[in-house]
């Protein structure tokens, strides 16, 4: 059980998060189907949880946006994050695929420290990778905030990502799987799949968004867009949307995708209790 006197999670932002993968199964035509990643039950050695963990109210004077991060030996550290910015990470979901709850679940922020436990003696010893994280946060969720749900699937909005007329214009390359940087209407592909590039468009669009391209491999592109214009530029100024392409055109010009407005079975994970944390 998690020490209840020392929790602290401090996760980076939720762009952070995008980094992780999820399950995209592609079905026929251009209609997919967006599920929940089925993160393993059980890891080898026993259940993963924190052995230390503190979880305490975020200062509300804080203008600092929300960070999820892991550092080295699976220290996870947490801003500004709210309950459902913590069942995003634990269980690999976007925003739009996360239902019910109380208000304050997606209003107050917690910051939280937590270190992992130590295996067994004799027991395998868990890499610090994301799907451990991902485990922890689940324990943490449970004995902390006591949450309870359950999973449905629905049929919904989707983009089905699909090759433009003309082909696709990502350069392949054989490198190991890296990932995918994003920042203000750009996003760097260094030996990504398209998979993850789905993952984060899904994230952009507040809509899933299924790889229907049938392209396997890793790719190294660069995309760059006007973003619609919002608040959300470094400086907190609304973004100019006069001069360039929308994320639809740049798609189609630069890296010979078309995103498709469909209807496909998206799963959802319904909030049935969650718990305010108790005090450390």
């Amino acid at each position: 059980m998690m020490n209840r006197s020392t929790h602290n999670l401090n996760f980076g932002r939720r762009l952070l998060l995008a980094v992780a993968g999820f399950t995209a199964v592609a079905l026929p035509l251009t209609v997919g189907a967006f599920h929940i990643p089925t993160v393993r039950a059980q890891q080898p050695g026993g259940p993963l949880e924190f052995d230390v963990a503190s979880v305490k109210p975020s200062n509300p004077k804080s203008t600092n946006g929300t960070v999820i991060s892991v550092a080295h030996g699976g220290r996870l550290h947490v801003v500004n994050a709210t309950i459902k910015d913590l069942i995003e990470t634990a269980y690999d979901v976007r925003s739009f695929q996360i239902e019910g709850g109380p208000k304050w679940a997606d209003a107050i922020k917690y910051d939280v420290e937590a270190v992992p436990g130590t295996p067994p003696q004799g027991a395998a010893v868990p890499p610090p990778d994301w799907t451990n994280v991902r485990f922890e946060v689940q324990a943490l969720l449970t004995d902390r905030f006591q949450l309870q749900f359950h999973r449905e699937t629905r049929t919904a909005p989707i983009y089905s990502l699909a090759i433009a007329k003309g082909g696709i214009k990502l350069s392949a390359t054989h490198s190991p799987q890296k990932g995918i940087n994003a920042g203000q209407g750009t996003m760097l592909g260094e030996a990504a799949s398209i998979t993850q590039l789905a993952y984060k468009l899904s994230r952009l669009l507040q809509r899933p968004v299924v790889n229907n391209t049938g392209q396997e491999g890793n790719y190294d592109f660069k995309l760059e867009w006007t973003p619609d214009l919002g608040p959300s530029a470094p400086d907190g100024q609304p973004v100019d949307t006069s001069g360039g392409p929308s994320i639809f055109s740049a798609l189609q010009e630069q890296l010979g995708l078309r995103l498709e407005a469909t209807k496909g079975p998206v799963d959802v994970l319904v909030i049935d209790h969650v718990d305010k944390p108790s005090e450390n």
